[in-house]
């Protein structure tokens, strides 16, 4: 589905603070794979979800999506097909308008905008069946501003927003890494319930390891721009947290930390 074909990118080329993240690196991302990405910091991983998302140019190399090239197609375009969840809850809703109003914003992604209501009334019905999945009581809020929801309210309706009309890709970016331990484990479990019922191609960048290995069905690990591990379907599955754990504790040795 996604291909990523010798891909270079280094930042400050050039110059003394010149750093290489990623030369001649290749990945595959098949259809409905959830795939959980960890590493240590500057392995490469939030470059990798800028890359994919447009954000981010490249050196060399070229990225396929269903074998139509994207390399240098720009992150607007590829938002229409790309849906990205970010760390930071109010990244992902206007504060000053309604969860309705965010909603109906999202509910129009891709279509042009003409001179008409913003908000199809038609749909309301919709947008409360899509809250009601939260169990969090917002859709007999769905005219409060987001701006007074919590940080965790806010980022489970960035997951129905950015989810509710059809993608291709789902870039999670760390996103509930702000969050409390407690309201972490609700939002995984929502984003796993999402993920299976929509079929959605994932790809969920994360510090939590208790989630990489516990989600989804695929885990890489990332260092100095490589994948170090690489495991789908049954090999994830057995794959124990010591193992990932001794694999750290291997990088940390050898970067002197």
């Amino acid at each position: 589905m996604l291909n990523l074909e010798h891909i270079d990118k280094t930042f400050y080329r050039g110059t003394v603070n010149e750093t290489p993240i990623f030369t001649d690196f290749n990945l595959t991302v098949e259809k409905d794979q959830f795939i959980s990405v960890i590493g240590s910091n500057g392995s490469g991983k939030s470059t990798l979800l800028n890359i994919i998302c447009g954000s981010l140019p490249i050196d060399n190399g070229c990225l396929l999506l269903n074998d139509q090239d994207i390399t240098k197609m720009k992150d607007f375009k590829r938002s229409e097909f790309i849906a990205r969840v970010y760390q930071d809850p109010a990244k992902g809703s206007c504060a000053s308008f309604s969860i309705l109003e965010n909603m109906a914003l999202a509910d129009n992604k891709g279509k042009p905008f003409l001179f008409k209501k913003a908000v199809n009334k038609d749909r309301i019905d919709f947008y409360r069946t899509q809250l009601e999945k939260l169990h969090l009581g917002l859709e007999n809020r769905i005219h409060d501003n987001v701006g007074n929801l919590s940080g965790g309210q806010r980022q489970a309706l960035a997951m129905i927003t950015a989810t509710l009309t059809p993608n291709k890709i789902l870039i999670l970016d760390e996103h509930t890494a702000a969050l409390d331990p407690k309201t972490s484990e609700i939002i995984m479990e929502l984003t796993n319930e999402i993920v299976t019922e929509k079929k959605l191609t994932t790809i969920m960048v994360t510090h939590n390891l208790k989630f990489a290995i516990s989600y989804g069905n695929r885990i890489l690990m990332m260092h100095q721009g490589e994948c170090i591990i690489d495991k789908c379907g049954d090999e994830k599955n057995n794959l124990a947290l010591s193992e990932i754990l001794d694999k750290f504790n291997e990088i940390s040795i050898e970067t002197g930390n």
